[in-house]
């Protein structure tokens, strides 16, 4: 065996120098149009004024010493690994995924747990696995799915984890502890192997070996989950992605419009903008990064513009993120706190608290998004996370004051394996309190969470019907007359917008029947997601 892992050590070190070309492939994912309320709401002008700010190319290996320092705890959220693709740009010939792509590239097993220790039904898929395993590309295989190079991403970024937090650093114990290296993932099967992946990495000296006992992995159910901005626990996230789709007008940036032109004069032999008919550049880069990853074929007439849509494909996602950070990201920042503040009070007390050394997330892209932007460390040229793109978060205690403060806690963040240093902190180390307050800006607690899905005030109604486009603007003024909140728009029928509020017939059909999507989106956050109530969802939307 140590013969085998000697041999598979020397191939996987003459992999990388591959590795920093493939994981700049490593890309993108599904988004849709975007709008013209989007982009001058959030003014995509300022997506430039935060910038991803490197402290130093410092990796993992090249550590400081830190003798007079205790590393605490460590939270990590990863993307998951390459995956066939959401998206197929259906003006270009298709490519073909062969089958042996979803052969398993680490052997170790996995169980899933859900979050209150129950055990979790391995053959239960999402419905959006089950939609995707439905929808075959060419090649026979379903659309999302982690392929092997995915896993071996993973698998990669596990040995990477075990150099620092093992060998390195001494922090985690070289057998697998769940009670020490808490584990949890999306229900996808794809965030689910990518994290039975890194532990792989992390735990077993090659990818080839199994254990006797499996993996364990925390998985909550779809339509509570936090980990992602998730469309099916509320409503107005989730139409404001439709609207993304539908509406005319994307923004008032003119160099975007100028190469969205492009994009679509090259793919689809129109320069007219349309709705329903654009190929949004999220759409597009999710077909080529998923080719480019696994060594399919990209057109050499668009091999050029792809670093271009790299670029406005960025814009997009960060601008649909910034508008919604709370809804987002906000309980995903308020876990963070309860993690940090759980392991804090472990350290500083002599109290037993329940608390693992290691918190390990499994999520998506938009996950990572979300957070560079809560943070402020979005570049709009860089601000898309490759696959297996990880955010760790490291919470340190100075040991050169005896006294036990919470001003002697600092926190150290990794984008990638690389230093970064928060535009607002002072210091490359962030002191805790300060690091809360960060995160406070924009977390939430289910209460604040529900409030924001389910109480829209006057305001965010107008804004709710300025985001239609200028077909409904006119009746604006009629919404703040009567008082029209969140509650009372989901009582508005066409009889009563025609009767009270000045709607023509064909206006009034037209809204009904996007108050009709509104109506069945809050009901999801009530009951849960399944095949047979999901006539409303058509496809992946925010979750690549």
């Amino acid at each position: 065996m140590r013969i085998f892992s000697y041999f598979y050590n020397l191939k996987r070190t003459s992999r990388r120098i591959e590795n920093p070309l493939r994981s700049i492939l490593q890309w993108n994912h599904l988004r849709y149009n975007k709008s013209s309320f989007l982009f001058k709401l959030l003014g995509l002008s300022t997506v430039a004024i935060l910038t991803l700010k490197l402290a130093h190319q410092e990796s993992y290996a090249k550590s400081n010493n830190v003798s007079d320092e205790k590393l605490i705890s460590v939270i990590m959220i990863t993307r998951h690994g390459a995956r066939t693709p959401l998206k197929i740009v259906s003006k270009l010939d298709e490519v073909e995924y062969p089958s042996d792509l979803l052969l398993p590239f680490v052997k170790a097993k996995y169980k899933l747990k859900h979050l209150d220790g129950s055990d979790f039904d391995h053959d239960v898929l999402s419905y959006y696995d089950e939609l995707n395993l439905r929808n075959v590309l060419k090649g026979g295989i379903g659309r999302g799915q982690l392929t092997k190079v995915g896993e071996e991403q993973m698998f990669n970024l596990g040995r990477r984890v075990r150099r620092r937090y093992i060998d390195d650093l001494k922090f985690l114990d070289p057998n697998y502890h769940p009670d020490e290296l808490y584990t949890r993932s999306t229900h996808y099967r794809r965030t689910i192997n990518s994290a039975k992946s890194v532990l792989a990495g992390i735990f077993l000296e090659s990818p080839n070996i199994d254990r006797n006992d499996p993996f364990l992995i925390n998985v909550q159910v779809l339509h509570e989950e936090v980990l992602f901005p998730n469309a099916i626990n509320c409503s107005y996230f989730a139409e404001m992605f439709k609207f993304v789709e539908t509406l005319s007008l994307y923004s008032q940036n003119a160099d975007y419009i100028k190469n969205l032109i492009h994009l679509n004069e090259v793919i689809r032999g129109s320069s007219e903008i349309e709705n329903g008919k654009n190929i949004s550049f999220t759409a597009f880069m999710d077909d080529m990064r998923a080719r480019q990853v696994h060594g399919l074929h990209v057109p050499n007439d668009l091999e050029e513009f792809i670093s271009t849509c790299d670029k406005y494909a960025a814009m997009e996602l960060t601008a649909e993120t910034r508008h919604n950070i709370k809804i987002s990201c906000g309980r995903l920042l308020s876990l963070f706190k309860e993690n940090l503040v759980a392991s804090y009070e472990k350290d500083s007390s002599k109290k037993k608290v329940e608390s693992p050394k290691f918190r390990y997330y499994s999520a998506h892209d938009s996950t990572l998004n979300a957070l560079l932007v809560a943070f402020g460390m979005i570049d709009e040229y860089k601000s898309w996370p490759p696959f297996g793109a990880d955010i760790t978060i490291e919470l340190w205690k100075k040991l050169d004051d005896s006294e036990i403060l919470p001003k002697n806690y600092f926190v150290r963040i990794y984008y990638c394996g690389k230093r970064v240093v928060l535009p607002e902190c002072p210091d490359k180390e962030c002191d805790l309190e300060y690091f809360f307050k960060i995160l406070d800006r924009n977390s939430v607690d289910k209460h604040g969470y529900d409030l924001l899905l389910n109480e829209w005030t006057i305001d965010n109604v107008v804004e709710f019907i300025r985001s239609l486009g200028d077909y409904f603007t006119s009746h604006i003024e009629s919404f703040k007359h009567h008082e029209i909140d969140g509650k009372a728009l989901l009582l508005l029928s066409t009889d009563i917008l025609m009767k009270y509020m000045g709607f023509k017939l064909g206006p009034a059909l037209k809204l009904n029947n996007y108050l009709d999507n509104l109506r069945v989106s809050q009901a999801q956050t009530i009951y849960p997601i399944s095949l047979q109530n999901q006539s409303n969802l058509k496809s992946e939307k925010n979750l690549l």
